[in-house]
């Protein structure tokens, strides 16, 4: 089970927080598990794009595929099966190829937007 439960950078601390906080959602999902024990939590950043889009091809000679919006664990493993038969020659293994890639204006390092993000999408939650 699994999710972006908070818009902080990955610590120790934020990481159990954010452990806590998906247990709570996962045990609402499916109250059958609310005895289970959880032995593993951990976090990091979530890769994002502007358009909550996969991209996915190549770039002088350097095959990506990125912007999982934290959908990693599955599209990664999908995509990385796609990308050997795109690397292989199979053009059409890459169902992104055409998708044109927008980047953040002015974004470069470690994404110190994410708490103002995560904040007015809240705001918006509660004000619909």
């Amino acid at each position: 089970f699994g999710g972006r439960a908070r818009f902080a950078g990955s610590n120790q601390q934020s990481d159990a927080k954010s452990g806590r906080i998906l247990h709570k959602a996962m045990t609402e999902v499916f109250p059958q598990l609310s005895k289970t024990r959880v032995d593993y939590c951990w976090g990091g950043l979530v890769d994002m794009s502007m358009d909550r889009m996969v991209h996915a091809g190549e770039q002088d000679g350097l095959f990506y595929s990125l912007g999982y919006s934290g959908h990693g664990v599955q599209m990664a493993t999908h995509m990385g099966k796609q990308m050997a038969e795109y690397m292989n020659g199979t053009v059409a293994a890459n169902p992104w190829s055409d998708l044109p890639f927008k980047r953040i204006p002015g974004h470069f390092g470690p994404p110190w937007f994410l708490p103002f993000a995560g904040g007015f999408y809240k705001f918006m939650d509660v004000i619909k």
